[in-house]
């Protein structure tokens, strides 16, 4: 909470004289189990809350001007996600803050790299806007890698000496995800000066090193970056740890790494983890929740649930250096989730800066509201339309790369595949072999740049599905089987400035979700985008796609920092090698 420096000598003033029992509290939660990480207890005491503040914790305190009956449910502090993109959730802040702060999550770390790479650093400066003065705190980091490589278009350009300029903002925490990990370790000039610019205001530094290991480890860590989110498996989290990297254990939509990391957590290395949701949709947002979901799971699969909250809370306060929230004690911020067992973690109430915002899963706030500018409402922009001819392959060879899929996982396959070509020399591609033409439009630029591959694994059967959403630089990606349907495709998301869509093998829309918002958000609301979710996925489903979540794996097969093989606007990208095929 940031104070006036006018009036908190009173504010302090009051608080302590709550605690001294002079005066009663604002609010008084009366037979609380409070969640003690330190002696992993929890401890049956009564919370006294004045102005904002947790002021006395004890028994001994009565009275308030409003007194809640806990009946023995537990109350941990308020939920902090380590690792957010907001545009993943496909949801404006305001709307956002409205379904996480039922769940209890009254903090975010995010990362605007999606609408970086559309707007540039405007972007970032319309995300700070329209999340100011919410019910859940939007913290931010500068995104780092904007564009993330040169193998790809991407709108916009974030260098250092901006960078620079956003670190002074006061919700501003660190440096974003650095996924330029040979630009790190070859000390490329652009990206030591974005590394400089955090350091010498003292801000923390997130990094992006999937499968780095060894010496090329150690060099990225000498620069001073101290997270990943993006460990595969338990060795490769167990050298990072060892070298003093913080773990984030991320849960997803597309991708979870829980499973695979929440079993090195012990009593001895707890304050080096820390949990991330990445990107997760609205739809299970609603649905399944948010870090209590992801608390949930890991005690189910045998965490210690006050290990558990700690690293929802407490971790990553101290990592961010929010020092004045992540734990129950006089003189923090009074940010509470109220949770009725640490089985379910239900949560029942949830207390922001000393008042209630929620009760059993109702929000009790009013909803701000903020327009977008008007150049985030336009910002797909293509040549011309295309027609089924841009989608030919060449056959030039007698076999030809292939990316494969790999379910549940951001990573991919290096395949081969042999062809031959059609009565016209171009490749005509049997949808019952399992493969399928994908293709990445630039839209930024209406540069009319385009690449067109093969993929195994997503399924379809006919038609196509395309997105405005393809991570870092968001060209349009789309996969099909007819070429004029990916056409189709196309031209609708370019004249609706973004979106999901799903069309018929004979060019007829399906479904559409408008994305108007840079085309990767919605202004509607999380229970009108998750119905047009559940509408389209039901569309792809029907089309063939076999993944439960095809878009969000889609938009992934675009990011050419990510092992192994995958496609831009350039063209096919091998990223183990870091160079086009």
């Amino acid at each position: 909470m940031f104070v006036d420096n006018e009036s908190y000598p009173g504010v302090l003033s009051e608080r302590m004289a709550v605690a001294r029992g002079e005066q009663p509290a604002d609010l008084l939660l009366k037979n609380a189990r409070l969640i003690n990480f330190f002696t992993g207890k929890a401890a049956k005491t009564n919370i006294a809350l004045h102005q904002g503040y947790i002021a006395a914790i004890g028994e001994t305190y009565k009275s308030g001007n409003e007194i809640i009956d806990l009946n023995g449910a537990y109350v941990a502090p308020g939920f902090i996600d380590a690792h957010l993109h907001i545009e993943s959730t496909l949801l404006f802040p305001p709307e956002l803050a409205r379904i996480l702060i039922v769940n209890g999550t009254t903090a975010v770390i995010n990362d605007p790299h999606e609408i970086g790479n559309v707007m540039g650093i405007k972007g970032v400066k319309m995300m700070l806007d329209a999340s100011k003065d919410l019910p859940v705190d939007f913290f931010f980091t500068v995104p780092s890698c904007v564009p993330s490589t040169d193998m790809e278009t991407a709108g916009g350009k974030i260098n250092a000496d901006q960078i620079r300029g956003k670190l002074k903002h006061p919700r501003v925490v660190g440096l974003g995800e650095m996924m330029n990990y040979p630009g790190v370790i070859n000390a490329e000039k652009s990206v030591m000066n974005k590394l400089a610019a955090a350091h010498e205001v003292g801000k923390v530094v997130d990094g992006h090193a999937p499968g780095l290991t060894g010496n090329d480890l150690q060099a990225y860590l000498s620069a001073g970056i101290g997270t990943d989110h993006e460990c595969l498996t338990a060795n490769e989290a167990l050298e990072k740890l060892k070298s003093g990297m913080k773990i984030i254990i991320r849960h997803g939509s597309a991708s979870s790494s829980l499973g695979e990391l929440i079993p090195l957590v012990n009593q001895t290395n707890v304050d080096s983890f820390m949990f991330g949701s990445d990107d997760r949709e609205a739809a299970e947002l609603l649905g399944k929740g948010h870090l209590n979901d992801l608390l949930k799971r890991a005690v189910s699969m045998g965490a210690d649930p006050y290990l558990a909250i700690r690293i929802a809370t407490f971790n990553p306060a101290r990592h961010y250096r929010l020092f004045d929230r992540g734990l129950i004690a006089p003189g923090y911020t009074a940010d509470l989730a109220v949770i009725k067992d640490l089985k379910d973690f239900e949560v029942v109430l949830v207390v922001k800066n000393g008042k209630i915002v929620s009760r059993q899963g109702r929000p009790e706030f009013s909803q701000s509201r903020f327009l977008p500018p008007g150049e985030a409402l336009n910002s797909v922009k293509v040549k011309q339309p295309l027609t089924e001819s841009d989608f030919k392959i060449s056959v030039r060879s007698k076999t030809m790369p292939v990316i494969g899929v790999v379910p549940g996982q951001l990573i991919t396959e290096k395949l081969s595949v042999k062809v031959e070509p059609g009565k016209d020399g171009s490749l005509r591609v049997d949808p019952d072999s399992g493969l399928n033409k994908i293709a990445v439009i630039e839209r930024h630029h209406a540069s009319g740049r385009m690449a067109v591959a093969l993929v195994q694994g997503i399924g379809l059967k006919e038609g196509a599905l395309a997105s405005s959403v393809a991570h870092d630089s968001h060209n349009i990606i789309v996969v099909g089987v007819e070429e004029s349907a990916m056409a189709v495709a196309v031209n609708k998301l370019a004249d609706a400035g973004g979106g999901f869509i799903a069309v018929g093998g004979r060019g007829e829309i399906k479904s559409f979700l408008p994305l108007e918002i840079g085309g990767l958000m919605s202004l509607k609301t999380a229970e009108e985008v998750a119905g047009e979710m559940d509408s389209i996925l039901k569309a792809a489903s029907e089309l063939g796609a076999k993944l439960p979540h095809p878009f969000l794996t889609l938009s992934f097969l675009a990011l050419p920092v990510i092992p192994s093989l995958k496609i831009t606007d350039r063209g096919l990208f091998d990223v183990d090698n870091f160079s086009f095929l």
